[in-house]
């Protein structure tokens, strides 16, 4: 089963912090992973605006 939504992002999140705590925060793979992050975030707040609870698990 794929992970829901807040799942993913707190995957993200930890990976990030990860890369972040040995690079800058302008360093490409930090921008790449925010940029994921930035838009999942996005994602969970469209669906909880729309309450379909069916993105959750998208």
């Amino acid at each position: 089963m794929k992970p829901s939504v807040l799942d993913q992002i707190e995957e993200l999140r930890l990976e990030m912090q990860k890369i972040a705590s040995d690079k800058d925060l302008t360093d490409p793979r930090v921008v790449r992973v925010s940029e994921k992050l930035d838009a999942l975030i996005s994602k969970f707040y469209f669906c909880q605006r729309k309450k379909n609870f069916s993105c959750s698990h998208q």
